[in-house]
Order: C-alpha cells, then structure tokens, then sequence
C-alpha cells in the first residue's frame, strides 16, 4: 500500500516549506516585530502550502518557547496543535459548512469566550470560497474586528469568487506553484529519509508530472516508493507513473510538425480512449514545444522553426484555458491543431512582412496541397471533396450534415453553404461547427473564409405548399 507522504512529511517549521519565500520572510518579520495582521487570506493552486502555513503561523502565535520566529514543536502547545487535540484550533472545511447557520455556531458564537489552553483561538477556514453569500454577510463584522486572542486564516483556489468586502479585511498572500527543482529538492530529502536510491530522472518525472503541486509530487512519489525495491530505475517508475509518456508526446508533435491535421486529431483522440488524462498530456506537449522553442533560440536563432514553435504554443495554451469550460473538452485542442496546422502551411502568421520582390496576390492564397489560386466558386467545389474528407476525419457528427451541402455562394472571404432543412443550418451555424468547418476549409483552400449556412431555395415544391397553408391559416409548423 502507497505511504501517504504529504501527511507523513508535512513541513513542521517555515524553513521547511518549499517554494513560497515571499510568504516565510514577511510572515517571521511580521513576528518578530509584533505585528501580524488578524486575519489573513491565502490565495493559489491547491498543494502548494496554504494549510500548512495556516497552520504553522497557529503554532508560531501559540508556542510557547519559539526558536527563532519558528514554532519549537517541543512545548505542549505544539505537541496539541501537531496532534489536532486542541480545542483552541478551528479547521473548519467551508466546502462543508457552506451556510450561515454554521458560521455563526463555530466561529461568531465562540470567539467572544478566551482560549481554553492556548494563548490565541485560530480559525482556520479552508476552501473560503465555498462559503455562501449569508455566511460571508455574517462573517464580515467579527473578520473586520476580532477579539485580540483571535486570528484568522482563510485559505482558496479561487480568489475571483471571494467578496472584496472580505478581500478588504485580509492580509492577502498569493502562493505560487513550486518549481521542479524545488520539488526534486524536497523529494530527495524524502527518499534519504526513507532509505531507498531512487534515480533523479524518476524524480524529475514525478515534479514534471505534478505540474507545481507538492501533494501530488509526494502522492505519486508515495506510489513509486510502493514498489518495494530498494533502488527504483525510471523504467520501474513508469508502470505506475501516469500514461502520458515521452513517446506519445513525440508521435503527437511529430504528426502535428507534419501538418497531418488528421493524423494529429486522430492520435489525440486515441490517447483519451486509452485513459490519458486530457490536461496532464496537453502539458506535456507545451512543456514539449518550450523546450524545442529555448533550444532553438539559444542555438540557431535565425531558425525557420522559431516561429512555428511559439505560434503552436500560443494556439494550444490558449486552447488548454478553454477546453475545461467545453461539453467536449478536447474539442478546443481539436480546433488549435487545425490552425496549428493549417496556418504554418501558409505561413502567414509567422511572416512580419513580406519581402519587396514577392508579388501580392489580390485576395488570392496558395492552397496546401498544390500551387493553383482559389479564385471562384467553381474551384471551391472542385476541392470540396477534400473539404469532406477532412471534416469527416475529424468530427463525428458534422459528417452527415455536410453530405447535403452546396457551395451556394463566394463573396470575397464569405462563404455561404446550403442545406435543404432548417436543422442543419442551425446546427452547423452554431460556433463550434462553424469553426471547425472554418479551420478544414482553411487548411484545404489556403484562405479563411467566413461560413454561413442558409436554407436553399430549392426546397421541395411540398414544402412551398405547405409554407403557403401555413401563412394562410396563420399557424407555425413544429
């Protein structure tokens, strides 16, 4: 069974905590000159110490012989608070006790009684974000001007969703992820103390994979200890280390390199169905293209590459921040490849400027598979069967839609696309359908049009009739 080493190796003094020295320094000087704030607000990515801190600034206010401005951990103060048999210490998960009703038993009700054992009564509120509206109302008077023997210490990982009027009463620190080589710092410490040899390459790995968060570096270094060996080699690690691998990654970038649009999407879509976390291997092909990105810079600098590198990251971190918002998730990502690919094609995007000898063609763009102009419609439909073919390999739906389609008009970079039902020109004049459509046609014809779907106007003579009878007789079909 895995040990659960972010418990076991919880920091019990500042010096231990990785990663966030701004938040150490002014919290012991704060101390040491006798003025720390009443309350505090600890704001950033969950596992990266906004808990411990809370709870090491309970035990610093507590101890009763600091060393330092660092708790003793010696005392019988600290000996409670360590052990969580203190009465004086709240934990109070809001996630949990959302409504006013518990706000006003466990904190407004209480902090006007002095502490049992301790010097201060501390109230810590994790996931403070949670908290209602009427439990925040309730809560602002005594936030705003508690007792002397009360503080508070509120921690979230979502600050946007925190009132200001608490905001306002809080000393407020932001906590930022922990660094890789903070973190292969810290779990070297933890693998000496455990007495096992693990390769620095798994521990690498591991803060790679974590992507800043300690509870999940230690979580899955908990994991690879769980092997059992006394000597643990990357390619031990990697059966329990999460799937998204280095050859995945380099078949993915190689295919999206290669402006295979298809093979990329398909590739991507494989990786899920096989149970690759969706953002854990995004990451990765960021992290991927950064690397390529750095290397060529401090390199070659004039690489004809560089800007290809910097254009993919910019389309796929864009596309990471969406894909959590959207029913398909990859979708985004989806959408990102087609431009990734189709735009590095035509390589306008990474062109400042054109060179003076080059001549400009009036609204005219070369396609990706050949050197013939897009110029009318009838050359549109003659390439629609490949506009088909590369909807169809990466959308399962649109597919049947766009078998009924006709290239009604072209009007300089507006496209008008007929369907015989309303249904498909609703469904296909939604954004998601439009700008996969958009990026397919990009990638074929070379140019980006803007995509209309209207109803044809030859629709079955039945259909007039009936539209006749309708208006006639003042009805509306459903």
């Amino acid at each position: 069974m895995a040990k659960v080493l972010y418990r076991v190796y919880r920091p019990s003094t500042f010096q231990e905590v990785s990663g966030q020295e701004h938040v150490v320094l002014t919290i012991q000087n704060q101390y040491a000159s006798g003025s720390l704030a009443h309350a505090y607000l600890f704001t950033g990515p969950r596992g990266v110490g906004k808990t411990t801190m809370a709870r090491l600034i309970a035990k610093l206010v507590n101890c009763q012989t600091p060393q330092g401005n660092e708790p003793c951990n010696v005392c019988s103060s600290c000996l409670a608070i360590t052990a969580g048999q203190t009465l004086d210490i709240y934990e109070i998960d809001a996630a949990s006790h959302t409504d006013v009703d518990n706000v006003r038993e466990n904190i407004i009700q209480s902090v006007r009684f002095i502490p049992n054992q301790l010097k201060k009564k501390v109230y810590i509120i994790d996931e403070a974000h949670m908290l209602s509206s009427s439990a925040f109302n309730a809560l602002l008077k005594t936030l705003e001007e508690p007792p002397e023997h009360v503080l508070f210490l509120l921690a979230t990982t979502e600050i946007h969703k925190v009132p200001e009027t608490i905001i306002s009463r809080c000393q407020r620190f932001d906590f930022k992820r922990i660094s890789s080589q903070e973190l292969v710092k810290r779990m070297q410490g933890i693998v000496k103390e455990e007495g096992i040899d693990v390769d620095i390459e798994v521990l690498e790995e591991i803060a790679r994979h974590s992507g800043g968060c300690a509870r999940d570096a230690e979580s899955l270094l908990g994991q690879v200890l769980a092997l059992g060996d006394k000597q643990i080699t990357l390619d031990q690690a990697r059966l329990v280390l999460p799937a998204t691998q280095r050859v995945l990654i380099e078949s993915f970038t190689h295919a999206l390199q290669n402006k295979q649009a298809a093979q990329t999407i398909l590739l991507l879509n494989t990786y899920l169905e096989q149970g690759v976390d969706l953002d854990y291997f995004i990451s990765d092909v960021i992290g991927w293209f950064r690397d390529r990105l750095l290397d060529a810079v401090s390199t070659t600098p004039t690489s004809e590459q560089i800007p290809f590198f910097q254009y993919a990251l910019e389309q796929l971190l864009r596309a990471q921040k969406e894909s959590g918002r959207e029913q398909i998730p990859q979708l985004p990502i989806e959408l990102a490849i087609l431009r990734i690919c189709g735009k590095e094609s035509s390589k306008e995007p990474f062109e400042s400027q054109k060179k003076e000898e080059e001549p400009v063609l009036p609204e005219v763009t070369k396609t990706v598979f050949d050197t013939v102009p897009v110029l009318s419609l009838e050359q549109v439909k003659e390439k629609w069967p490949e506009v088909y073919a590369q909807i169809k390999a990466c959308n399962a739906s649109l597919p049947l839609i766009m078998q009924s389609c006709e290239v009604s008009r072209l009007d300089g970079d507006h496209m008008d696309l007929g369907f015989e039902y309303d249904l498909y020109v609703q469904t296909v004049n939604q954004e998601k359908n439009r700008l996969v459509i958009e990026g397919v046609l990009e990638k074929v014809l070379g140019r980006r049009f803007r995509v209309r779907a209207i109803q044809s106007k030859n629709k079955p003579e039945q259909d007039e009739t009936i539209q006749s009878l309708v208006q006639e007789f003042g009805g509306s079909l459903i």
